[in-house]
């Protein structure tokens, strides 16, 4: 059976918008939204995937290790405390030892 031809565009244009709000998601490799989510992709996708940030599992504490080793070793800039605050809770949620991130994405 032939759609008529408003239905036929109509699926096609809500598929293409759709397709776009995916994208949009991905833009941001596969962090999941919060607070701070911003700052980290920023921070972190300035040098390398999100791969190697999503893989990780560590606590608040190791994680404050890597971003002083970023700043000593890697060039990054020095966060203000409100930001490195930000970051920090974002990844200690979502890449914490318990991962919610992994756990959120089932």
């Amino acid at each position: 059976m032939d759609l008529p031809r408003r239905t036929w565009l109509a699926a096609v244009a809500a598929a293409v918008f759709l397709a776009g709000a995916v994208s949009a998601e991905d833009d941001y490799q596969g962090l999941p939204p919060g607070e701070g989510r911003d700052e980290v992709f920023g921070l972190c996708g300035a040098c390398h995937s999100m791969m190697l940030v999503t893989q990780q599992g560590l606590s608040r504490p190791t994680w404050e290790e890597v971003l002083v080793l970023m700043v000593e070793e890697q060039e990054m800039a020095e966060l203000d405390p409100e930001d490195e605050k930000l970051v920090l809770d974002y990844l200690e949620k979502f890449y914490g030892p318990d991962r919610l991130a992994r756990r959120m994405a089932r």
